[in-house]
């Protein structure tokens, strides 16, 4: 029984990555600003405020992207819990979850239609609930990746124009 196909693990591994190479990025950042300083001490311009601007801002998304991810891989463990919680009771009852709906098993039943009926109904209004929560998640994260992602495009057009 499953809510859908995915591995909260390898979500979360990306999201550790991403949050990683923010980190890189916002590190050589550092260096780089520490570089320009030293320069403009000598008189020298400042050649690297252009780049640092676009690693500070790459190293911004990565970051918030890879939170996302990681707060992903929460919601989706946490709603793996949810419908593992609901097993016994479906077990008790001869119902089964196909894909976001509590159904009856298939062959026949010993439990009494009525209080299977009854039990389906309060079963549904669970799974229902758990689905609820992953579907208001996932659609956030689909949102806020658009969001990282045309910021991420935009930055690299910048980078590649020189502008």
């Amino acid at each position: 029984m499953s809510l859908s196909p995915g591995d909260p693990g390898s979500a979360s591994a990306l999201g550790g990555a991403l949050r990683t190479q923010a980190g890189r990025l916002a590190d050589l950042v550092i260096e780089l600003e520490a570089a320009a300083t030293r320069m403009v001490r000598t008189g020298s311009a400042d050649p690297s405020g252009r780049e640092r601007d676009l690693a500070t801002r790459a190293a911004t998304q990565l970051d918030r992207v890879g939170g996302l991810l990681q707060s992903w891989t929460t919601t989706a463990v946490e709603s793996a819990a949810g419908l593992r919680s609901l097993e016994p009771a479906l077990a008790r009852s001869d119902l089964v979850v196909d894909g976001q709906l509590v159904v009856e098993r298939s062959g026949p039943s010993r439990v009494e239609p009525a209080r299977r009926l009854a039990e389906r109904e309060r079963l549904q209004e669970l799974l229902n609930r758990v689905t609820a929560v992953r579907s208001r998640e996932l659609a956030r994260l689909r949102r806020e990746l658009e969001v990282s992602h045309r910021s991420l495009a935009a930055l690299s057009d910048r980078a590649r124009s020189g502008g």
